[in-house]
């Protein structure tokens, strides 16, 4: 994913996640016909390499299929090798584009110079594969030979967050291949996605990137571009992906009684409401304890209409994630409020996704930094807050409700279903 070390971040990211939500049991492996690693340089012949080994041969199976279709001419196999490094091993020798083994811990990188991939087996792709599954590895290889589709084609540019953004729309290609049962040893399931798509988040640009010597992008641009290659194939990935220009400058957190006096949402919510026609006065948010209806850190509950929140939770979500996360979840109940006092499906699927849009909605038009977009983006997908109908139950997948989302923070409220 560049030249720069992840296992801060990870370690950081699956902490935070962990307030929101517990990891979930992981399901079988993607690997339905493991392959010998024996071909990766440095290999122990382990599970990790195994799963990584069959990875790389299936994403390079797929760009044979589909790179002549995409690129007009035929795929040139990675002539320079595949690299596994057991970066707790000091005396392990460096891969190409690295001074010493060390350097690569926590990362896995394409090196155009001798076209090689190498990999961290010790400290990037386990913890991967634990706290996000299997196929977020699948995800991270493919989008290292991503790369070596860019080096091959052309087709990477002067910006690094769109080259970056490149790779990440033709790993979601190689994802929705396997996904179609398409790939000789992979399948790579719908519940395995959110597990993905999360990992990509991880590896997003630290709050002031502008300075970063290794841009990625957000987590908004990273998943949205996997999106993009996932429904729309390689061919999609030409494209930039729509993006949400940053409208303010970073600040900090505000504690959870500021965040939740703010009236952006509210008022936000009642001209969405009072533009079609209804007079509407927006529900109040209640932090006593006796007027919660269910379990959720924030719920709508009705007769009387309300907005009630676990403060003690939510303070936990502001720590780990951030003020902009309590935010999403608060906007997202008021989407359902509105969706009820207009008497549009606030139930079910469609419920979901529309509270998903109309949160994405609110977002998109609020004056947000990229790490208050980031933290929209990782309440998101670390739980089922956003997407709760109203009857608190949720029927979307984090994939599901990211797209709803994005729809709504690009397109507005006329996205969601609001004419």
């Amino acid at each position: 994913m560049g030249a720069r070390r992840f296992v801060a971040a990870l370690i950081a990211s699956v902490a935070a996640l962990g307030a929101c939500s517990a990891p979930p049991a992981q399901p079988p492996s993607v690997a339905v016909r493991a392959v010998d690693p024996s071909f990766v340089h440095g290999t122990d012949g382990g599970e990790t390499d195994r799963l990584a080994a069959t990875v790389v041969t299936d994403v390079q199976e797929y760009w044979k299929a589909q790179y002549p279709a995409t690129f007009g001419g035929p795929w040139r196999p990675v002539d320079g090798g595949f690299f596994s490094v057991d970066t707790a091993n000091t005396t392990a020798d460096a891969p190409p584009c690295s001074g010493d083994a060390a350097d690569v811990e926590g990362n896995a990188y394409y090196c155009a110079t001798v076209d090689a991939v190498a990999w961290d087996r010790t400290a990037l792709l386990p913890v991967l594969r634990e706290h996000y599954g299997e196929a977020a590895v699948v995800v991270v290889l493919a989008h290292e030979l991503g790369h070596a589709v860019q080096q091959r084609s052309g087709a990477g540019t002067d910006d690094p967050r769109r080259t970056e953004a490149m790779a990440d729309c033709y790993a979601g290609s190689f994802v929705r291949w396997a996904a179609d049962g398409r790939a000789p040893h992979l399948r790579v399931r719908p519940d395995q996605l959110d597990g993905a798509m999360r990992a990509l988040t991880v590896f997003r640009d630290p709050i002031g990137a502008d300075q970063a010597a290794d841009p990625h992008g957000t987590a908004f641009d990273r998943v949205s571009a996997f999106q993009d290659g996932y429904r729309g194939g390689p061919g999609r990935c030409a494209q930039p992906s729509p993006a949400l220009p940053a409208k303010a400058p970073e600040e900090p957190n505000r504690p959870v009684p500021e965040a939740l006096a703010a009236p952006d949402v509210r008022d936000y919510f009642t001209g969405l409401v009072n533009r079609r026609g209804a007079r509407w006065p927006a529900p109040p948010v209640t932090t006593d304890p006796g007027e919660r209806c269910g379990e959720v850190a924030v719920e709508y509950c009705t007769d009387p209409a309300r907005v009630a929140v676990d403060e003690p939770a939510l303070a936990a979500v502001d720590h780990d994630i951030g003020d902009q996360a309590i935010t999403t979840l608060v906007a997202s109940r008021y989407a359902v409020a509105a969706l009820d006092a207009l008497g549009l499906p606030a139930h079910g699927v469609e419920g979901g996704r529309r509270a998903s849009c109309l949160a994405g909605a609110f977002t998109g038009r609020a004056a947000l930094s990229p790490g208050d977009l980031d933290e929209a983006v990782e309440v998101l997908l670390a739980g089922n807050g956003v997407s709760r109908d109203i009857d608190g139950v949720n029927a979307l997948t984090g994939f599901d409700r990211f797209l709803a989302f994005r729809e709504g923070a690009l397109g507005g409220p006329g996205a969601c279903g609001l004419r």
